[in-house]
């Protein structure tokens, strides 16, 4: 029996001794991670601001920006350059051109005749295709 209450207390000493060295080393990890966020805590304070100074930085060369672009020269209007067609379109009266197509079209002036049209495209065909019947 003494030799088991000698067992049972050398168990409780090397319990005791264990809870101490793991007590030890939960310490040192809390340490070791309060540390870590503390220094994680500075470098996002750092961030932040760095990039409030960037934010701050480029908006005021934004405003200087457009301070300068309203501080421009004000550009005179140029007449407007009508092309040589137009030119001859705005001398005649308003829808005189019109009225003009108008009356062309109802004296048989213009269009085209149907019979010369279908001859082309028969023309066009047989270039296509080599002359070749395709049915």
């Amino acid at each position: 029996m003494a030799a088991l209450s000698k067992n049972v207390e050398e168990m409780l000493m090397r319990l005791a001794d264990n809870a101490r060295t793991e007590q030890d080393f939960v310490m040192t990890l809390s340490d070791a991670i309060r540390r870590v966020d503390e220094q994680l805590l500075r470098d996002v304070r750092n961030v932040a601001i760095q990039h409030e100074l960037r934010r701050e930085a480029i908006l005021g060369e934004l405003q200087d920006l457009a301070s300068r672009l309203c501080a421009l020269p004000v550009r005179t209007p140029i007449q407007p350059v009508a092309a040589i067609d137009q030119q001859a379109y705005q001398q005649q009266e308003p829808g005189h051109q019109a009225r003009a197509e108008i009356e062309a079209a109802l004296n048989g002036q213009a269009g085209a005749d149907w019979r010369q049209a279908a001859q082309n495209m028969h023309d066009e065909f047989e270039f296509t295709f080599n002359g070749q019947q395709r049915h």
